[in-house]
């Protein structure tokens, strides 16, 4: 998924990759290589992309776990479980287009900027207005999905299956996808260069050129 939008003097190619997909992690490399883009920005805060690149799965800490709470820390457990299993099963490695991404970028001389909010603060905003009876749907939906999608529909259908997420999870679409969508838009509007490549979920594209505003070119 590539949208082409422009802001003033800026034009803003956003790519929405899956990212357990492998076809994202190739058509990143090739977006970049056509392109030819004066930055690189992607969905990343600076210590996931410290964790990708060194492999490593992103757990609470003892520290985190306290100030969370136990229960909202065994929430967060799961939910890494659940991200590693779905990777697993596609055979990549959760974030892999984002480090392709990265590497691509710096071997071609060109800048790449972070907008991603901190995921601590995502966090905790979501284990604040997250409620019980939404952290038990969470539980309920991974142990007894009522439907289950595959990898390349959830590739060619963001929109619908996050207006579901929207529906069922109102404040985890709000934490998740809206704030983060808000946040990213307003870091892209910061950079003031001709061609801005953006790469994030497929999810989050809608949102950002909404809040972008400009004209699709």
């Amino acid at each position: 998924m590539k949208e082409f939008l422009r802001v003033g003097e800026t034009n803003y190619i956003i790519l929405g990759t899956a990212h357990v997909f492998e076809k994202s992690v190739i058509e990143v490399r090739e977006t970049i290589r056509e392109e030819k883009p004066d930055i690189v920005a992607l969905e990343l805060d600076p210590a996931r992309l410290d964790a990708l690149l060194h492999q490593e799965e992103r757990k609470p800490t003892l520290r985190e776990m306290k100030e969370f709470g136990f229960k909202n820390a065994l929430l967060l457990l799961f939910m890494s479980y659940m991200q590693k299993k779905v990777s697993s099963e596609a055979g990549i490695m959760a974030g892999r287009e984002m480090i392709e991404a990265a590497m691509e970028a710096r071997s071609l001389g060109i800048p790449v900027v972070l907008i991603d909010r901190d995921l601590r603060i995502t966090i905790q905003k979501l284990m604040e207005k997250v409620g019980f009876k939404e952290k038990l749907s969470i539980f309920k939906d991974a142990l007894f999905p009522a439907e289950e999608y595959s990898i390349d529909y959830a590739y060619e259908n963001p929109t619908q299956l996050i207006d579901e997420v929207k529906k069922r999870y109102p404040f985890i679409y709000e934490v998740l996808v809206d704030e983060r969508d808000r946040f990213m838009a307003e870091n892209l509007k910061r950079i003031q260069r001709e061609k801005v490549l953006a790469i994030v979920g497929a999810g989050h594209v809608s949102g950002i050129k909404k809040y972008l505003g400009g004209l699709d070119v």
